[in-house]
């Protein structure tokens, strides 16, 4: 992993339900950010069939997998459109995991620091001090 510089990093602290996207500025800097959440947590059931020979995957696992899929989206965007900047993520391990497994090689190389911390509940300023201390070289 790259090291970092103090501007043009964008930051995803994401848990398996809501996402929080930084863009990392000069010190002192407020550091507008934008909140994806999940939607469609409770499906209804009806109309799912299952085979025998399919594995036993419940809704949430699936809805965790879309939403990590749809951060990974972002990700990649993120990570092609700021040239130079790169890009942080901060999850918890086991969903940094299955964000990991969604973004591909290019976009994996344009991480330049991976925090295994869920971070996603804290308040604005707490997080932006967490964040600080963590991405120290």
């Amino acid at each position: 992993m790259n090291q970092l510089s103090a501007t043009g990093i964008t930051v995803f602290v994401a848990d398996t339900r809501q996402a929080k996207v930084f863009e990392l500025s000069e010190p002192g800097a407020d550091a507008p950010g934008t909140v994806m959440t999940r939607s469609g947590q409770n499906g209804s059931g009806a109309g799912v069939r299952r085979t025998a020979l399919q594995g036993r995957r419940s809704h949430k696992q699936h809805a965790v997998s879309q939403f990590a899929r749809q951060i990974a989206d972002r990700v990649t965007a993120a990570a092609n459109n700021h040239h130079g900047g790169g890009v942080v993520l901060v999850a918890a391990p086991r969903f940094l995991s299955e964000l990991r497994s969604h973004l591909p090689k290019s976009t994996l190389q344009r991480v330049v620091r991976e925090l295994p911390r869920d971070l996603v509940g804290l308040s604005v300023p707490a997080l932006q001090q967490r964040l600080a201390a963590a991405l120290r070289p």
